[in-house]
């Protein structure tokens, strides 16, 4: 393979030491965790660090296993009123379901929607599609479709929660995971792809000094590139829908009010809290304890501390994402329609100084209770032209024209290079069509038409 350049190896060196420390690794892990996985690092952390102990107890996954499993209506539990859980029901499904029910958000024609649900029935427990050649063969000949068409329609799926699933084989499934994560450094995720294309081999051997020598990377950089592999892509994406215990469980909830929709933050609310153990930091402080305890417990206090910032980070950025998708997204939360407002990740990226990567991690296989059900968080802003429907890049459309000047209007080549740099390429005729579809006049008949109507 190609080896790098010695600028760019020392580049990648520092990058991978930035990015890929365990501190970092540990940050990362936290934001993108779904709710369970979180409360039971949480129980984890508590168990192994002396330096924590539980304040309350988790009260979110109790409640939702005890309406779930006994089917005893909420009014008849006892105990406090619990705001912002009213309309939390039974949220066990398995993983076909949870595909399923993403698979209504999508726009798909009838023949494309017949293709998917085929291909959802074959995803096997761990989340892979074993069988393709067999299905797509299946599907060829009862639904008349070339096998393009069938790659698409897989495309679309392989987008869905939890990441990587419908993958075709392991390395497949964390690709489709790397690719999803949405790197800052490209450098980063060549490597990453590179190690898993031709390396999983080394990696599960930990021969470090080859991966090293192959990928022209410092042995230090292999080893974090193993870790990062090991605790943040997951090789069985599906078997957490076959676990009954790993529910889907929504971060946060909306109900509506009079001046607008409260949002309510489920993990930091209702699940468990954790502190720092005065008991044990009385012992660090205590003279006379022993050199050897001082520094186990400061080294406990230190893991404790990055732990607890790690969290309060994780509920800090998750907060104002979902408050920024509900302001924008409530004609969404008001009516019958799955049509949504166009809000990309990289939008909510440029709002609060993040990377997209940051917002990736944050929505991910995260949910939001509202009163069509329990939505992910990453269907409300797709991170890219993937998660589009024509309705909404027809608003897109739609809001150009609106803001352009009225004395020389934009034609279909300016719009489309508009929607160009927004990530979005559509041919000048499609946007003519778009256009048309919405009531606007070509651009010379837009001036005397004072911005048309739609």
């Amino acid at each position: 393979m190609n080896k790098l350049g010695l600028g760019q190896e020392l580049n990648i060196a520092q990058t991978l030491e930035m990015i890929l420390s365990p501190r970092m690794l540990q940050m990362l892990k936290i934001l993108n965790m779904n709710y369970v996985d979180l409360a039971e690092e949480i129980e984890k952390n508590t168990e192994e660090n002396v330096m924590l102990e539980l304040e309350k107890p988790d009260r979110l996954l109790e409640y939702i296993k005890h309406i779930s499993a006994e089917r005893i209506p909420k009014k008849e539990i006892p105990g406090e009123e619990l705001p912002g859980i009213e309309t939390l029901a039974d949220t066990y499904e398995s993983l076909e379901d949870h595909l399923l029910k993403q698979l209504d958000l999508e726009e798909m024609d009838e023949t494309e929607r017949k293709i998917a649900e085929t291909l959802i029935s074959n995803i096997d427990d761990r989340g892979y599609l074993k069988n393709y050649e067999q299905v797509s063969e299946a599907i060829r000949k009862e639904l008349n479709v070339d096998q393009k068409k069938i790659d698409e329609v897989l495309g679309i799926i392989q987008g869905f929660e939890p990441e990587g699933v419908a993958a075709r084989d392991l390395k497949e499934c964390l690709l489709i995971q790397v690719k999803e994560h949405n790197f800052e450094t490209p450098q980063l995720e060549e490597i990453l792809e590179k190690a898993i294309k031709h390396h999983l081999e080394d990696l599960a051997q930990k021969d470090f000094d080859r991966i090293s020598k192959a990928l022209g990377i410092p042995r230090s950089g292999a080893v974090q590139l193993a870790e990062f592999i090991k605790n943040n892509l997951n090789p069985n994406p599906g078997t957490s829908y076959s676990e009954k215990e790993n529910c889907v469980i929504p971060s946060f909830s909306i109900t509506k009010e009079k001046d607008g929709y409260k949002v309510v933050n489920l993990e930091k609310t209702y699940g468990p809290v954790i502190k720092l153990s005065p008991t044990y930091q009385k012992m660090l402080m205590d003279r006379n304890s022993d050199a050897e305890s001082v520094r186990f417990l400061k080294e406990k206090l230190e893991g404790a501390k990055e732990f607890l910032e790690n969290l309060e980070k994780r509920h800090k950025t998750m907060e104002e994402i979902v408050n920024l998708i509900v302001g924008s997204q409530t004609r969404y939360f008001e009516s019958d329609s799955s049509q949504l407002e166009p809000l990309m990740q990289k939008d909510i990226a440029e709002k609060f100084g993040l990377h997209p990567s940051t917002i990736s991690r944050a929505v991910n296989n995260k949910y939001l209770q509202t009163q069509k059900g329990v939505v992910a968080l990453k269907y409300l802003c797709p991170r890219n032209i993937k998660g589009l429907t024509s309705h909404k890049i027809q608003k897109l459309i739609e809001e150009i024209i609106r803001s352009e000047d009225k004395k020389s209007p934009l034609n279909d080549d300016q719009i489309a290079e508009r929607l160009k740099g927004e990530g979005i390429p559509l041919k000048r005729r499609t946007v003519a069509l778009y256009r048309q579809k919405l009531g606007f006049e070509i651009s010379s008949k837009r001036v005397s038409a004072g911005g048309g109507s739609a």
